[in-house]
């Protein structure tokens, strides 16, 4: 669905209801539905779906094999394009350079920073945190495809408790990788899981969520880490894998922009923290 589409949807009450009558329908009834309202944009994302054989076509996860979910294939193709959160390209490629052993995700959805991570990481293990348990098996299934199951561990919720345990059995740093809709703000709490204050975080914020989530995370960690935000941007062509699939933005260069939405409301930013060596 195109970015403005959803924000039209959204600001009318009887779209909506009707958004919400459409959902209530059988998936095969949807699916066809969906091409009749969009087949242009259906035609492109199955075109891409095709061409990557479910493989990362761009970025820093370039070649990983994704296990994703139904919804995540036909909502987030950035996954695919591999323009999913591209404003944390040169970001992801400084923390791949930093060889840390030990990777922690919290939201593991689908697995992109995960397994992708892992790929990168030869000598790294990994723990993937996911309280949807119907996104673990494309994990694990990924994890095998890409080679990396022998290092790779699967968990549901991910509370204070299990965080604590993760970080105390780590003789080295940590790379803590966060998204959870806002749980942030009450899961990375130094004062209840210390061994934050000597892990490196990778925090995705969600201030439309839980307000003020973003400062409350940098006020708890400015003592003990540096700090740089990072804010979301728009795509352009210029972020579409061009190499992988140029026909796409040769011949449809709006469809191409759309593909790469990735549906997000309110400010967007990410937190990179990292522990400073006297913490």
């Amino acid at each position: 669905m195109r970015h403005e589409t959803w924000t039209t949807i959204e600001a009318s009450p009887l779209a909506m209801r009707l958004f919400r009558g459409y959902h209530g329908l059988p998936d095969p009834v949807r699916a066809v539905l969906r091409w009749i309202a969009m087949p242009r944009w259906q035609a492109a994302a199955a075109y891409v779906h095709v061409r990557s054989g479910g493989r990362v076509l761009s970025g820093p996860f370039e070649g990983t094999q994704l296990g994703l979910s139904p919804i995540s294939k036909r909502k987030l193709i950035g996954y695919v394009l591999g323009t999913q959160e591209c404003e944390l390209h040169d970001l992801v490629e400084s923390l791949v350079a930093r060889r840390y052993e030990r990777i922690v995700n919290v939201g593991a959805a689908d697995g992109y920073y995960s397994i992708g991570f892992a790929r990168r990481l030869s000598e790294a293990t990994v723990v993937a945190f996911e309280m949807l348990h119907e996104h673990h098996a494309g994990m694990l299934r990924a994890a095998e495809e890409n080679g990396v199951a022998d290092r790779f561990r699967v968990e549901g919720r991910c509370d204070a408790e299990a965080l604590r345990r993760e970080l105390d059995a780590s003789p080295t740093r940590t790379l803590l990788v966060v998204d959870i809709e806002g749980g942030e703000r009450e899961l990375l709490d130094p004062e209840v899981v210390p061994g934050l204050r000597r892990a490196d975080l990778l925090v995705e914020t969600h201030d439309a969520l839980v307000p003020g989530c973003t400062r409350a995370l940098i006020d708890r960690f400015e003592a003990t880490h540096d700090i740089e935000r990072v804010a979301a941007r728009p795509r352009t062509l210029a972020n579409f894998p061009r190499d992988a699939l140029p026909l796409l933005p040769r011949y449809l260069p709006g469809t191409a922009v759309e593909l790469m939405n990735e549906r997000r409301t309110g400010v967007q930013e990410w937190l990179q923290l990292t522990a400073r060596a006297t913490a």
